[in-house]
């Protein structure tokens, strides 16, 4: 009687060792390409972002919308307007009664935002990589995954610059880091109101190792994406992001992170 043929045991072990040698050869390669698809489609949504303030700078004499730096800007002309002004993320008209700790942000109040309103879509708001935090990590995260620079405002709730005031190559935007050392470390919740300071810094969401328990640094490679004034969308990596950040410091001046038109070196600080 003949015997069936079939695999003997060192075989199957070599077959095993080869499939999972091709695994670990595929796995770095596939991670590569989900991170470049992640980085393109955050890109994406940002550029989306700027359309919508794009389009409403060309409605409102090129001016950009407000900020909501402290929420709803209150003119000082209509102090008792208990509304305020809607801002290009959200329109909060309860803002002054809310603290981060206890904040219930509405999906309604992002609706209202001026972006929104035009480009009816609240996809674009959020970075695929963007994990889900609480309120304790600032208001404008359950909108948003990027936030504006206050500069274009001089870092107040007031109406913000014209598009002219500003360089092509300028930074009005970027994709806000998730890690909550900034509350740690003094500097405030990551994501505030709907802008912040430069010095508040990038997402750690791409290629990034964790950040330094004293400096806040952001550990290994990668970077973020930004935003700037005509529209477009770049990757910064968190190298050129610090050199934009000292550069005032090296040599009065402003910086593309750095652009406050009625502060010194940007407002630079």
């Amino acid at each position: 009687m003949r015997r069936k043929k079939g695999f003997t045991l060192v075989e199957l072990l070599v077959v095993i060792g080869i499939i999972a040698l091709l695994i670990s050869i595929l796995m770095p390669a596939l991670s590569r390409v989900r991170d470049q698809a992640n980085r393109v489609k955050c890109m994406s949504n940002l550029r989306g972002i700027l359309q919508g303030i794009v389009m409403y700078s060309a409605e409102n004499k090129q001016a950009l919308p407000y900020t909501n730096w402290g929420g709803n800007y209150h003119k000082p002309d209509k102090a008792t307007d208990p509304r305020g002004t809607a801002g290009w993320l959200y329109d909060n008209p309860d803002w002054p009664s809310f603290s981060p700790s206890t904040i219930d942000p509405a999906m309604s109040y992002l609706e209202n935002g001026h972006v929104y309103r035009l480009l009816k879509n609240r996809e674009i708001f959020r970075c695929p990589l963007h994990t889900e935090r609480d309120a304790s990590d600032g208001p404008s995260e359950a909108y948003t995954s990027y936030l504006m620079n206050g500069a274009v405002a001089d870092f107040s709730g007031a109406f913000p610059y014209k598009t002219t005031k500003f360089k092509v190559m300028d930074v009005i935007m970027w994709e806000t880091g998730e890690s909550n050392l900034m509350n740690r470390l003094s500097v405030g919740p990551p994501f505030n109101d709907g802008a912040s300071f430069p010095t508040e810094w990038l997402a750690e969401r791409h290629g990034a190792s964790g950040r330094d328990p004293v400096t806040g640094a952001v550990r290994g490679n990668g970077g973020a994406t930004i935003g700037c004034i005509d529209g477009h969308t770049e990757w910064m990596s968190y190298k050129d992001s610090q050199f934009e950040l000292d550069k005032p410091l090296r040599r009065p001046g402003k910086s593309r992170l750095w652009i406050a038109p009625g502060l010194d070196n940007g407002g630079a600080r």
